[in-house]
């Protein structure tokens, strides 16, 4: 069972087609080879080519699968069962679970893995990443429901949503509020203030410190935060190649001077420490 989708374009429903879907209004989206679907209309595109590139996606999967951000998803997964076992959801025949802004899906697929009888959407704004996460779940035998779509417009029906997950992603709290069921849970994985602050050392002369709970200001009535909590580790990356991927995977790839990235090149060993922080959110409407 997936998520049910609504069009993009005139927002009703989308019915599944032997090679995609449609609406009534007679709007069709072909799936593509690797199973996902392209939600998101060129006129609603501020450029071409939207969100990671091949190359980014690509440094983003060799690093994941390296298991190094494994503390990080084991505490997503754990928390994301608890909410889906807290009293206000018991009432769920099959939980609904939507990675909004997915990437090329690790999270998405731990996931899908560990609650075993949920139904999994992942979207992303990039092409390349959705195709990385069909592969990804393919290799994993994982089912999930994967989209090319954007956060300010979820192609999704309303109130048809348990659990939202937005790891190191953008908020839209309007469209976040719209697919969520009453009781529904958000999970936000950001930065804490001394995230990755080696690799930032190795960058910059001047390295603040992220600024510690900004998310805590921008929570909007009818959200409510539940919980927050640390979670770091130590990353020993050992590879010049490693920490190149893991720059990658933030927005110092987009601001590096050719210098600097020369600089990493050089390193054949860095130990990095990992310092983020996981919200728990309630909608009560």
């Amino acid at each position: 069972m997936s998520s049910t989708l609504r069009c993009p374009v005139c927002k009703e429903l989308l019915a599944s087609t032997p090679d995609g879907a449609c609406c009534a209004s007679g709007h069709r989206f072909d799936r593509a080879r690797q199973g996902y679907l392209n939600l998101l209309p060129v006129h609603k595109k501020r450029s071409a080519n939207p969100g990671d590139s091949t190359e980014m996606v690509q440094a983003r999967s060799r690093f994941l699968d390296t298991g190094l951000y494994n503390t990080p998803a084991t505490a997503l997964e754990k928390k994301a069962s608890l909410c889906l076992q807290s009293a206000a959801s018991k009432d769920m025949n099959v939980p609904v679970i939507v990675d909004a802004g997915c990437g090329e899906g690790y999270y998405t697929v731990r996931l899908g893995q560990y609650i075993a009888d949920a139904s999994i959407t992942g979207f992303d704004i990039s092409r390349p990443a959705i195709q990385s996460c069909c592969r990804r779940s393919r290799e994993a035998d994982a089912k999930a429901q994967w989209l090319v779509a954007s956060v300010a417009d979820i192609p999704l029906t309303d109130d048809s949503t348990n659990l939202i997950v937005s790891v190191f992603s953008r908020i839209d709290w309007h469209e976040f509020g719209r697919i969520l069921k009453a009781n529904g849970h958000i999970l936000v994985l950001g930065p804490g203030p001394d995230h990755l602050l080696e690799l930032r050392q190795q960058i910059y002369d001047d390295v603040r410190s992220y600024p510690e709970d900004k998310l805590l200001t921008q929570i909007p009535e009818p959200f409510k935060l539940v919980s927050h909590e640390t979670i770091t580790d130590t990353l020993t990356l050992e590879s010049a190649e490693a920490i190149l991927d893991l720059l990658a995977m933030t927005p110092h790839y987009w601001h590096i001077k050719p210098s600097q990235k020369e600089k990493l090149e050089q390193l054949n060993r860095l130990q990095c420490r990992l310092d983020m922080r996981l919200y728990t959110i309630i909608y009560q409407p």
